[in-house]
Formats: C-alpha cells, structure tokens, sequence
C-alpha cells in the first residue's frame, strides 16, 4: 500500500512538472516560430503606426491607439505605447517601466530581441500570469506596442505567436504621436523637465486620461484604412 501511494504521489509531481514546463516551452517554440517567419507589408494603416494582419485575424473594434483582434475564438488587444515613445525622445538618459504591477504569479516567460520588416532589432517580453483556475493573462511587449489576452492555459503560446507577428510588421509614426500628445515641441527648456503627464490610472481606458488638463472628451472612433495590397509599395 505504501509503495501504491509512493508510486502514486512521483506521477502527481511529474505530472504537475510536465505541464508547467510543457507552457514555457511551448510559449517559446511559438515565438520563436513566429520570429523566423517573412514580415509582410502593411495591410491596415491607423493616424499613428501601421500594421499587418492576417487575413485568419478578425478585428472586433479599434480607436486612433489600439485595436481588438479576435483569433481562433479568442480576444486580444493591441495598444501602442504612447507614454514609452514620448519618454524615449524627451528623457531618454531615465529608465522608465510602464508595466502594470500585478498581484498574479508568473507561470512561463521569456524575453529577447525580434527583427520587424525594415531590419531593426526590437526587444520583446512575454509573460503568462495564473488569472483563476481556468484563465491566464497574457502580457506582450514588443517594440511600442503592447499586447494583453485572457484566456486558457493550453491557447496563450499560440496566441502569443499571433501577437509576435503583428508587432514584427509595426512601423510607428513617432513625429505624429509626439505633435498630437505633447505640447513640448519647439520648447528649449531648462531646469525641472514638463510633467507631461499625470500621477494616475485612466478611469475611461483612454491615453487622454493620462494627459494634464484632460477634459473627460471621449475618444473618437479611428477611421482605420485597410490597405490595398496592390497599391502598397514595400518599405
């Protein structure tokens, strides 16, 4: 009997290893994968950055900074990352972390460096937090863009592959984001740097909310252009 129950509680350990070393390496098999694949050319151009999107990805709604995808009956956003491109042009000597702080436990992750379409090296992170016992959050950051999924455990590395692709066909217009963003342009400053923007989590979901002098405007709807793949000259 004693030897039953050895022989028992070594399968639950090993079972149990199995499975959270079997996440990790499928979430890195899956972006490594998607790291080696050919980048296409923008099929779809928002105000501030454009991007590819497979033809298998649908698009559930999208404003001037974000979209919803949908892939294999699974939700994810994309949201570019105003506050990280602004900090990179006026104070780049400062290190600033813009990730959540979250009370989840981290189950798999990994992080490195990604090529995009026009040959820059871009870094990413992936992280894959336990949400409750039958969700998991799915955090991705790579280049100025930010992903986040709720879903099962066994569909986060293929999704997090779908997210490594589209961000590899990013191309952010900066300039753009700078003039609609800040007021800093034209201004040689001395002294205490502009605080741009506000000490506090935005209550509507909207980047405005994080702008000083936010008047609780909503945001617009983006009118999004799907490029013709005919008419897009490669960049």
């Amino acid at each position: 009997m004693k030897k039953l129950l050895a022989i028992l509680l070594c399968i639950m350990i090993c079972g149990c290893s199995k499975i959270s070393g079997s996440l990790q390496s499928r979430l890195e098999q899956q972006i490594d994968a998607a790291s080696e694949k050919p980048v296409a050319a923008a099929n779809n151009r928002k105000t501030y950055f454009s991007y590819y999107l497979d033809p298998s990805i649908g698009k559930v709604s999208s404003d001037a900074t974000s979209n919803v995808f949908t892939a294999d009956g699974i939700e994810f956003a994309m949201s570019l990352d105003v506050a990280k491109i602004i900090n990179e042009k006026y104070y780049p000597e400062q290190t600033v972390s813009h990730e959540q702080a979250l009370k989840l436990d981290v189950i798999a992750e990994t992080q490195g460096i990604l090529t995009d379409r026009s040959g820059n090296d871009i870094p990413y992170e992936a992280k894959i937090y336990q949400y409750d016992e039958n969700h998991v959050l799915l955090a991705l950051s790579s280049g100025y863009v930010n992903f986040e999924a709720m879903c099962r455990e066994n569909n986060a590395p293929a999704i997090a592959g779908r997210m490594i692709e589209i961000s590899r066909s990013v191309n952010v217009s900066s300039q753009e984001v700078l003039a609609a963003y800040t007021t800093r342009e034209g201004i040689d400053y001395a002294g205490t740097p502009v605080e741009l923007f506000e000490n506090k989590a935005p209550e509507n979901g909207s980047i405005e909310e994080l702008l000083v002098g936010y008047d609780g405007r909503k945001t617009e709807p983006d009118d999004e252009d799907v490029i013709d793949d005919r008419s897009e000259n490669d960049e």
